[in-house]
This record gives structure tokens, C-alpha cells and sequence, in this order.
């Protein structure tokens, strides 16, 4: 049994300057260009505009729109428009946080069109008879969703990997 104190407060102070140098490095590596902090950098931007696109899609905008013209009652009786209105929703969502993560207009319409397109294509081919109208909806279309994004994201990799890129619009305007 350890019964003098000075030991137990010097490992916990020991401990503390061991966590803290801990973090520091963290920061150190992920602020640097290091493959590994890239990579960290790559999944927390994806999963930043995940949030986003999910938030958008809960936040009732469009709806709110849609009963104040009177035309709610029109999409939800059509599968094709309600998923192009869900779609909506979600693009609304992600282009308001790339906005405020001060991304360029370029990046966040190249965004919006790769998670879109998949949606669009489906409604599209339903609407010519080409797939059921379920099939708008279906698992398969909101999978491509999410990959038509990563695919914009993964063009575009030093763009969402480079420490600090979030600048970049404002310093192109201020070079102009």
C-alpha cells in the first residue's frame, strides 16, 4: 500500500504531461501532408458533408415551400418527385456547409451534381417507364448517391486533403 501522496501526484502529473504531448503531436501530424493525415483529413470532410446532406434532408425547407404553393399533395403522390425533393434537400444541406467552410462555388456545384445524378437518372428512367417507380427510392440509388460524392470528392483529392484548403476561395478573391 502507498501511503505517501507525492508519488501518486507525480504519476498523475506525469500522466497529464504524457496526454498532452500526446495531443500535441496529433495536431503536429494532423496539420502536416503526411499520407496518414490526409487520409484523416479525406473521412472527416466526407463525413462533415454526410452530416450535412442528413440534416438538410430533416430540416422541413422544402416542405414548408411546397405547402405554401399547394404542392405538397403533388409529390408525395409521385415517388420520382419526392425523391428529387429529398435530393434537393440534401444538396441544400451539404452546398450551405461547403458555403460556410468557405469552399468555392466550382467544388460545391461539382459536389452537389456527383451526389444528384444518381437520383436524376432514376427519376428520369421511371418516369420513361425504364424502372419501376419504386425503384427511385430504392437502396441501390440512394447507395450511388453517396458514391457519386465520393467520387466528386476523390477527383478533387489534394483539394479535400491539403491542410487549410478551406481558404482558398478567399484567397483567390483577395488576388483578384
Amino acid at each position: 500500500m502507498i501511503t505517501d501522496v507525492s508519488v501518486i501526484v507525480g504519476r498523475e502529473a506525469s500522466l497529464r504531461g504524457r496526454a498532452g504531448a500526446a495531443v500535441g503531436s496529433a495536431r503536429a501530424i494532423l496539420r502536416s501532408n503526411a499520407p496518414a493525415a490526409q487520409v484523416a483529413r479525406f473521412v472527416s470532410h466526407y463525413g462533415q458533408m454526410s452530416i450535412a446532406m442528413v440534416l438538410g434532408m430533416y430540416l422541413p425547407v422544402w416542405g414548408i415551400l411546397l405547402s405554401a404553393l399547394g404542392l405538397s399533395h403533388r409529390v408525395s403522390g409521385s415517388p420520382e418527385a419526392s425523391a428529387l425533393v429529398m435530393t434537393a434537400e440534401m444538396v441544400f444541406g451539404m452546398a450551405a456547409w461547403m458555403c460556410i467552410r468557405r469552399h468555392t462555388w466550382r467544388h460545391t456545384v461539382e459536389m452537389s451534381a456527383g451526389m444528384s445524378a444518381s437520383t436524376v437518372v432514376a427519376a428520369a428512367a421511371s418516369l420513361a417507364g425504364l424502372l419501376p417507380h419504386t425503384a427511385v427510392n430504392s437502396g441501390p440509388v440512394q447507395i450511388l448517391m453517396w458514391g457519386g460524392m465520393l467520387a466528386a470528392m476523390l477527383v478533387r483529392w489534394r483539394h479535400y486533403t491539403q491542410y487549410g484548403h478551406h481558404s482558398h476561395g478567399a484567397n483567390q478573391k483577395a488576388a483578384a
